[in-house]
C-alpha cells in the first residue's frame, strides 16, 4: 500500500505496482454485469489474476485461497447479497483485505441498507464517489473503524 505520508508517490507506486506483477494475487471479484469484463481485463493487465465469484457454494472456498476480495453491489439480489455476506465474513476471517464498492448507495432504501450492511463486515477499503460516500457517511454517522484502518476514496 501507498504510504500518503511520504512525498515519493511515484516511486511508491511503481514498487506497488512492481510487487503486484511479481505475486500474481488472485483477486475475487464480486462485480456487478456492466463492469465485468472490464474489471478483469484491468486486473489482468496490472498482473492479477482475476476470478468472478458469485455462487454462495464456493465463495468461501474462493476467499480462503484469495489474496484479495472485492464486492460491488452494483448488481443486488437476496443471492448476492448472501454471496457478499459469506466472502466479506471469510476475508475477515482470514485476514485478507477486501474492498466495498457501493454503487448506487443512497438511491434506494434497500441499496443504502446493504451498503450500512457491508459496511459492519470492515472493509479494508471503500471505493466510491461523492454521492456514494456522503450516503454511506449519512447511514453511519462517520466513517471510521477502531479494529480495522478505513480509506476512503472519492
Amino acid at each position: 500500500m501507498v504510504n500518503m505520508s511520504t512525498k515519493n508517490y511515484r516511486e511508491e507506486v511503481a514498487a506497488s505496482y512492481k510487487n503486484v506483477r511479481s505475486v500474481t494475487p488472485l483477486v475475487i471479484c464480486m462485480t456487478n454485469y456492466v463492469s465485468m469484463d472490464l474489471m478483469a481485463n484491468v486486473l489482468l493487465a496490472c498482473g492479477a489474476s482475476p476470478a468472478m465469484v458469485s455462487s454462495i457454494e464456493e465463495v468461501k472456498d474462493f476467499t480462503r485461497i484469495s489474496n484479495a476480495l472485492l464486492i460491488n453491489i452494483g448488481t443486488l439480489s437476496p443471492d448476492q447479497v448472501a454471496s457478499f455476506k459469506a466472502a466479506a465474513e471469510e476475508a475477515v476471517a482470514c485476514g485478507k483485505p477486501w474492498v466495498l464498492d457501493p454503487v448506487g448507495c443512497g438511491a434506494t432504501p434497500y441499496r443504502t441498507n446493504i451498503c450500512n450492511l457491508m459496511l459492519g463486515y470492515k472493509p479494508t477499503l471503500v471505493r466510491g464517489n461523492a454521492s456514494e460516500i456522503i450516503a454511506l457517511s449519512g447511514a453511519l454517522g462517520k466513517l471510521c473503524f477502531t479494529s480495522r484502518r478505513l480509506i476512503v476514496i472519492i
